[in-house]
């Protein structure tokens, strides 16, 4: 009883204090990656993951409700696109890129019978739960087997791929790369490990071709590679866009003139105040 008690209180101060720092956030202007940032793009994605209505606009394609997602990066039409398409079963899941690697996403009710594979470049935060684990590599060069997984996610990674990943996620200077192709071998080889009538879920930053030495933002022709990559039997694709009041889903054509806010190095915002991405391509691949 008394632990309950003890639970309960832990909770409802850690709630308040999530409060406090979104309130900050939302008076100081609401700018991207300042304080209080996090916590509320937490709270919205956490929001949309536990609204059914909201999953179903994600699953269907249908226009999202006023202000969704405002001033906050694409993780917050990744996640729900992702989960919205994926049902509560056994599977082995392969976490490309460590995207779903925070506490509040692998709680999930939806994801509480897979096993979860996190695979990225360098070690980071790990969670002790029985059914995740972590595997630290080169996606280009895996170590794993053939036709393990029944789902692959790579959200917003594969940009990555071959380019200069000193700039923000490892020290190791052999990889301050300018690979700008190698994003198709990676692909080649999630079809490799992924099971018969596996599926992979593939998000990338969509608009313009650019090249920001960190990370390059696909256009059109490099997503049609992707797909021509992995030939799948069958395939889809939603795009988002961001506007200056949230995101919206979009066609292509709306999104390909699209430019990437590159808040690490300008250290400015815009007029939109874009947190990062304009505009996202979301991929559904069937093996």
């Amino acid at each position: 009883m008394l632990f309950r008690l003890y639970k309960n209180v832990i909770s409802h101060l850690k709630s308040l204090k999530e409060d406090m720092k979104i309130n900050i956030f939302m008076i100081s202007g609401a700018k991207p990656w300042k304080y209080g940032y996090l916590a509320y793009k937490e709270r919205t994605i956490k929001e949309a993951l536990n609204n059914e209505e909201i999953l179903d606009s994600f699953l269907f394609s249908r226009k999202l409700s006023q202000k969704y997602g405002f001033r906050i990066d694409e993780r917050v039409v990744e996640h729900p696109w992702f989960f919205s398409r994926i049902k509560n079963t056994e599977a082995l899941l392969l976490d490309a890129g460590s995207t779903l690697n925070h506490k509040y996403l692998l709680d999930q009710p939806i994801l509480k019978n897979r096993h979860i594979v996190i695979y990225s470049l360098s070690p980071e935060h790990t969670f002790r739960i029985p059914r995740v684990s972590y595997i630290y590599g080169d996606l280009r060069r895996t170590i794993l087997k053939d036709e393990v997984f029944d789902e692959i996610i790579c959200l917003s990674t594969l940009e990555h791929i071959g380019m200069d990943s000193t700039f923000l996620y490892t020290s190791d200077f052999r990889l301050k790369e300018a690979n700008y192709n190698d994003y198709k071998a990676v692909v080649k080889e999630f079809k490799r490990i992924l099971k018969p009538k596996g599926k992979l879920f593939i998000t990338v930053p969509y608009g313009r071709y650019e090249n920001l030495g960190w990370q390059q933002q696909f256009d059109q022709s490099r997503v049609n590679e992707v797909i021509e990559s992995f030939q799948p039997s069958s395939s889809s694709i939603t795009y988002f866009k961001y506007f200056k009041n949230g995101w919206q889903i979009a066609e292509a054509a709306e999104c390909s003139d699209c430019s990437y806010s590159d808040i690490h190095k300008t250290k400015s915002y815009t007029k939109d105040y874009a947190a990062a991405a304009r505009a996202v391509a979301c991929i559904e691949l069937v093996k």
